[in-house]
C-alpha cells in the first residue's frame, strides 16, 4: 500500500510540474479534483493528504478563487474522515475549509451542507455526540430547504442519519430516518440494493432493542426485494440479512432455525474473499454451540474468529470487532469454567475498546473517564466481569468477590444513565431503558445475597436504591427538565419551546392520521420540527449554565431512613421489582425497613392476568382461591411483619402488578380495602415533591361533564382513534355527578356543550380540584395517542398528554372518573404510560384514576363519598377507602363484585394527614380541663358573694 501511495504521489508531483504550462485555472482545478476522487474510489487517502501538501505551494492553487479552493479542501476533510483520523478531520473542517467558505459567494447551499455534516460525523466518532447531533441537524435543515438538493441524495443523507442515531441507541429517531431514506429510494428505478441494505440496518435496529416481531417484519421485507430482484443484491448484504436472521432466532432460542441461517450464509461466503463477512457467520455458529452447551466446539469456533479478525486489524480494520470476539470467547470460557483465560481475553477486550481509559484496581473502566465508542459493548464487558466475579465467589466462598461485582454493577448504572442523558424524547428513552433493566435485577440479586452472608443492613439499603433507581426516572427527568425550563429561563423561552413542542406534536397528530399519500411530506415536516426543537434547547443549554445544571442534576433516589422521615405512622411503603423469574418486595415504615423475595413463574403471571380479567367484568366471578394466592405472594408476609398499627398501604408496583387491584384481594374472606387504605406511587422519591410554587389557585373545585351527541364514535373513527366495534356509551349520569360534587365545594361545572377543551384550558390550571366525568382512551401502541374526550359539539375536543404539558395544572387533586384513565402500555420499571402520567406531568399532585370503565351508578356513589370525606379532612388514600366501604355496605350482593368499585385508585403523593380514628383527646382534655376548672372557680366564688 506505501509503495502505490508513493507512485500516485510521485504521478502528482510531475503532474504538478507541468501543470500551469499552457492551462487556464479551471483546467488546474478539473485535473486535480479528479485525481483526489479518483484517490478516495480507490481508497488511496493518505495520497491525498501527501498531495494536497505539495498542492498548496504553486501558484496556480494559490490563484483558484475560495470556491475551487474549498471543493479540493473538502475532499481532503474527506480523506481524513475515511482514515478515522476524526480528529484531524474536525480540526480541518473547521479551521481550513470553512475559512476558505466562510464568505465565499459561489458556494451553494447544498455544499456547504455536505461540508457541515461531514463535520458532525467526525464528532460523532470521537465521542462528542452534542456537537455532532448539532452540526448534523444544522446540515440537514439546509438540505431540507434546498427545493434543488438532489433527493437521492437526501436519501443517503436520512441513511446516514439513521445510523447516527442508531448508534446513539435512539430507536425513535432513528427508525423515523432509516423509514424516510426507504420512502425516498422508492422514488428511483434500480434502487433495491439501497433499500435492502436500508431494511438491514432496521433489523439490527430492532434486534438490538429485542423487538423480534419487527425484525421479523424487516427480514420478511429484506428477503422479498432479494427474491423479486436476485441479481441487484451483493451477496455480502444478503449474508448479512441471514446473519441477523440467525441472530433473532438464536435470541429466540430457535436454535434449529438459527443454525440453518447461518448455513445459508456461510454457502455465500469465503474465508479468503469475505474475511471480515465470514468471521460474523463463525461467530454466530460459535454462539449456537454455546446455547446447545457444545462448549469445545464454540471455544475452536472463536478463536479461528479472533485469528481472523487479528489479520484484518494488521490491515487497517477497526479493533472493535477484536473486541467483540474477546467478548465472547470470554462468554464461553466462563462456561467451561476456565476463569483464569475468561478474564485475560476479557482485558484485552477492555484495552481493545478503551485505549486510552484508566482501570481500576479490578480492571475495571473509571466510567466518569470513561471514553468508549460504544457504552452498549462497555456495559456487556462490565456485565461478563460480574459473572467472572461470581463463578469465583462461588469456587471460593469469599464475599469480595460479591463486593466485587455490586461495584461493577454500580458502573453499569452509570452508564445507563449517561446514556439516557444523551436523549431529548421520552419515547427514545423510554426505548432506551426497558431493555436493560434486567442489570438492575441482577445487582439487586447481589446486594440480598451480600445481606443474607453479612446481615449488615447497608446492602439491603444497597439493593432497595437498585431497586429505586428504575421507578419513573424518566418522569422524573422530566419533571426535572420542565421544572427547569419554567425556573432558570425567561418566559420568552418557555413560549418559544411550548410552540416548538406543540408545532412538533401536531404534526406527529397528523401523521397518524394521514392518508398513505401525503404521509411522506408529513413525515419530512415532523422530521424538520424535531430537529428544530432539539437545536433550541441544545442552544438554551449552551447559553443558560444554570439550565443545564438543574436539567441535568444528578436524580438521587432517597435514602430509607430520608423516606422513614416523611411518611406518617400509620402508613407503610411497599416497593415492587419483578424480574422474568423473580420478584422483590422492599417495605419501609417509621419502625421497619425489610425485603421479601419470591420466585415469579408463569403461573403466578397467569393468576394475576386472569384476576384483572374477572375484576374487569361483572360477568366474571372472581376466584376466591387466585385471588388469596396473588394475596399471600405479594402482601401476607410483610403485613405479618409491620405490625396492627399500620392502617394505610402505599404501593409502588412492577410490570404486570401495575394492571392490579390490591383492595379487591382477598385475605380469606374479606377484601384488603376492608383493614388497609391503598394508595400507589410511581417511585419513593415523588412521595413528597414539595411545597408548590407559583401562583395559588383561586377556585377550589372545578368539574366537567357531557352526555356526548351520538356522533361521537363516528367522529373518532375518522380521527383513527379507534377501530373495530368499539362503542364508547353516553354518560347519562355524568352532570348528576359533577353537580353534586360541584355542591359539596361551591365549584364552578361545565356540563354538555359547554364541557369543552377550551374551557379545560383556560380554567383549569386555576382550580385546587379537577374533575372530569369524561371518556377516555388509551393507546397501548402509542401512549402520547392517549387522551380525554371532551363534549364533541366543538372542533378539538381531545385532550392529550402533549396539551397537559402546554397548558400545566396547579391541582392538588384531580379526579378522572369515567374512564380507564390508569390504563396504558407497561414499561417495566417506569410504570403505565397513560393520562395519569400525563396529569403527574402536567403539575398535578395527586390522580384519582380508573383502572378499566366501570359502572356509571357507582362511580357517581363513590366519586361524591370520596370528595364529601376530603371535605371534612380525610387524607385521600383513607377518604377513598370510606367511600368504597360505604359503598360495600349499601350495595347489594351482585354489585359487591370488584368491577364496581375497584376500578379507582389514588395515584401520586403520600399525603400525611393525621390518621382517622385517633383524635387526640388528650391535647383537648388539656386544653379544656384548665377552663372547667377557672370556670369552676368562679361560679363557687360567685355563689358565695350571694
Amino acid at each position: 500500500m506505501i509503495a502505490v501511495n508513493r507512485i500516485i504521489l510521485l504521478l502528482c508531483t510531475v503532474l504538478l510540474t507541468i501543470s500551469w504550462t499552457g492551462n487556464t485555472h479551471e483546467d488546474f482545478f478539473l485535473k486535480y479534483y479528479q485525481i483526489i476522487n479518483e484517490n478516495i474510489e480507490q481508497e488511496r487517502y493518505e495520497a491525498n493528504l501527501e498531495l494536497i501538501e505539495k498542492l498548496v505551494q504553486q501558484p496556480a492553487y494559490q490563484e483558484l478563487d475560495c470556491y475551487r479552493k474549498g471543493k479540493l479542501l473538502h475532499k481532503i476533510g474527506v480523506s481524513y474522515y475515511s482514515l478515522l483520523r476524526d480528529s484531524e478531520a474536525i480540526t480541518y473542517y473547521r479551521d481550513v475549509i470553512f475559512n476558505v467558505w466562510e464568505n465565499c459567494p459561489q458556494v451553494s447551499p447544498s455544499e456547504r451542507a455536505n461540508t457541515i455534516y461531514n463535520m458532525g460525523m467526525s464528532y460523532h466518532y470521537v465521542n462528542d455526540w452534542e456537537s455532532a447531533k448539532l452540526y448534523i441537524d444544522e446540515a440537514l435543515y439546509i438540505i431540507e430547504n434546498d427545493a434543488k438538493y438532489p433527493r437521492l441524495d437526501l436519501a443517503d443523507k436520512y441513511y446516514g442519519i439513521g445510523n447516527f442515531y442508531h448508534k446513539l441507541n435512539d430507536a425513535f429517531r432513528s427508525e423515523l430516518y432509516y423509514r424516510k431514506a426507504i420512502g425516498l429510494y422508492q422514488e428511483f428505478d434500480d434502487t433495491e440494493a439501497w433499500r435492502f441494505e436500508v431494511l438491514n440496518e432496521l433489523i439490527a435496529l430492532s434486534l438490538s432493542f429485542k423487538d423480534y416481531e419487527d425484525t421479523k417484519r424487516y427480514i420478511d421485507k429484506a428477503l422479498s426485494i432479494y427474491k423479486s430482484s436476485p441479481t441487484t443484491i451483493d451477496k455480502l448484504n444478503l449474508a448479512w440479512v441471514y446473519l441477523n436472521a440467525g441472530t433473532t432466532h438464536l435470541e429466540l432460542k430457535e436454535y434449529a432455525n438459527a443454525g440453518q441461517m447461518a448455513k445459508e450464509a456461510l454457502e455465500l461466503l469465503n474465508e479468503q474473499a469475505d474475511p471480515f463477512y465470514y468471521s460474523i457467520a463463525l461467530e454466530l455458529v460459535a454462539m449456537i454451540q454455546l446455547e446447545e452447551r457444545e462448549l469445545t466446539k464454540a471455544e475452536k469456533n472463536m478463536y479461528r474468529v479472533l485469528n481472523i479478525r487479528k489479520a484484518l486489524y494488521l490491515n487497517g480494520e477497526s479493533q472493535h470487532e477484536i473486541a467483540l470476539a474477546y467478548e465472547n470467547l470470554c462468554d464461553i470460557l466462563i462456561e467451561k469454567g476456565t476463569l483464569g483465560r475468561a478474564d485475560h481475553h476479557l482485558g484485552q477486550a477492555f484495552e481493545m475498546l478503551l485505549p486510552e481509559d484508566t482501570f481500576d484496581s479490578h480492571h475495571l473502566p473509571i466510567i466518569r473517564k470513561s471514553k468508549a465508542r460504544d457504552d452498549e459493548q462497555l456495559i456487556r464487558l462490565i456485565e461478563l466481569k460480574t459473572k467472572i466475579f461470581e463463578a469465583r465467589y462461588q469456587n471460593s466462598g469469599n464475599v469480595a468477590f460479591l463486593n466485587a461485582s455490586l461495584n461493577a454493577q454500580h458502573k453499569i448504572d452509570s452508564l445507563v444513565k449517561r446514556g439516557l442523558l444523551s436523549f431529548q424524547f421520552q419515547q427514545s428513552k423510554l426505548d432506551f431503558f426497558e431493555i436493560r433493566i434486567d442489570h438492575y435485577g441482577e445487582a439487586i440479586k447481589d446486594a440480598l445475597r451480600l445481606y443474607k452472608l453479612t446481615n449488615d443492613k447497608f446492602y439491603l439499603e444497597e439493593a432497595y436504591q437498585f431497586s429505586s433507581k428504575t421507578k419513573a426516572l424518566i418522569l422524573q427527568q422530566e419533571l426535572n427538565r420542565i421544572n427547569a425550563l419554567a425556573t432558570n429561563t425567561t418566559e420568552a423561552i418557555v413560549a418559544e419551546e411550548q410552540s416548538l413542542r406543540k408545532k412538533m406534536d401536531h404534526l406527529q397528530d397528523l401523521l397518524f392520521e394521514a392518508p398513505e399519500d401525503v404521509k411522506d411530506s408529513l413525515l419530512q415536516e415532523y422530521l424538520v420540527s424535531q430537529n428544530e426543537l432539539d437545536a433550541f434547547l441544545q442552544r438554551v443549554e449552551q447559553n443558560r449554565p444554570e439550565y443545564y445544571n438543574k436539567r441535568y442534576k444528578f436524580l438521587q433516589v432517597p435514602k430509607v431512613e430520608e423516606i422513614q422521615g416523611q411518611i406518617p405512622e400509620d402508613l407503610a411503603v411497599l416497593e415492587f421489582f419483578v424480574s422474568d423469574t423473580t420478584m422483590h418486595g422492599f417495605w419501609i415504615t417509621k419502625d421497619h425497613f425489610f425485603s421479601q423475595t419470591l420466585p415469579f413463574p408463569q403461573n403466578l403471571r397467569t393468576a394475576i392476568t386472569t384476576f384483572v380479567d374477572q375484576c374487569n367484568s361483572p360477568l366474571n366471578p372472581i376466584s376466591e382461591s387466585l385471588s388469596q394466592e396473588i394475596f399471600q405472594k405479594t402482601l401476607q408476609e410483610g403485613l405479618n411483619k409491620i405490625g396492627k398499627k399500620i392502617q394505610r398501604l402505599c404501593i409502588i408496583p412492577d410490570g404486570p402488578l401495575h394492571s392490579v387491584s390490591f383492595e379487591a384481594l382477598s385475605n380469606g374472606g374479606t377484601y384488603l380495602i376492608e383493614d388497609y387504605a391503598v394508595s400507589y406511587a410511581y417511585a419513593a422519591a415523588l412521595l413528597d415533591q414539595g411545597k408548590p410554587t407559583g401562583r395559588v389557585p383561586q377556585m377550589e373545585y372545578v368539574g366537567f361533564g357531557t352526555e356526548y351527541s351520538e356522533l361521537l364514535n363516528q367522529k373518532l373513527r375518522s380521527k383513527k382513534r379507534f377501530f373495530g366495534d368499539e362503542i364508547l356509551g353516553q354518560l347519562t349520569m355524568s352532570q348528576q355527578e359533577i353537580e353534586q360534587a360541584a355542591a359539596i365545594f361551591q365549584g364552578t361545572t361545565f356540563i354538555n356543550d359547554r364541557a369543552t377543551l377550551d374551557n379545560f384550558l383556560e380554567y383549569a390550571n386555576n382550580a385546587k380540584i379537577v374533575h372530569l366525568s369524561l371518556h377516555g382512551l388509551v393507546d397501548f401502541d402509542d401512549p402520547h395517542r392517549s387522551c380525554i374526550i371532551f363534549d364533541d359539539s366543538g372542533k378539538e375536543y381531545l385532550l392529550s398528554p402533549q396539551d397537559l404539558y402546554q397548558n400545566r395544572l396547579k391541582a392538588e387533586l384531580v379526579l378522572l372518573s369515567a374512564c380507564h384513565s390508569a390504563s396504558g402500555k407497561i414499561y417495566q420499571g417506569e410504570g403505565v404510560q397513560g393520562m395519569s402520567r400525563a396529569f403527574l406531568l402536567g403539575g398535578a399532585r395527586n390522580i384519582l384514576s380508573s383502572l378499566w370503565n366501570a359502572s356509571e351508578a357507582s362511580s357517581l356513589q363513590i366519586t361524591t363519598s370520596f370528595l364529601e370525606n376530603i371535605r371534612h379532612g380525610s387524607s385521600t388514600d383513607m377518604a377513598l377507602r370510606q367511600a368504597k366501604l360505604d359503598y360495600l355496605e349499601m350495595a347489594t350482593p351482585s354489585q359487591k363484585h370488584p368491577y364496581y368499585w375497584a376500578n379507582f385508585i389514588i395515584l401520586g403523593e403520600v399525603d400525611a394527614t393525621a390518621p382517622e380514628g385517633k383524635f387526640p383527646y388528650i391535647w383537648v382534655l388539656l386544653l379544656i380541663l384548665p377552663l372547667i376548672l377557672l370556670g369552676y372557680s368562679f361560679l363557687r366564688k360567685h355563689l358565695n358573694t350571694k
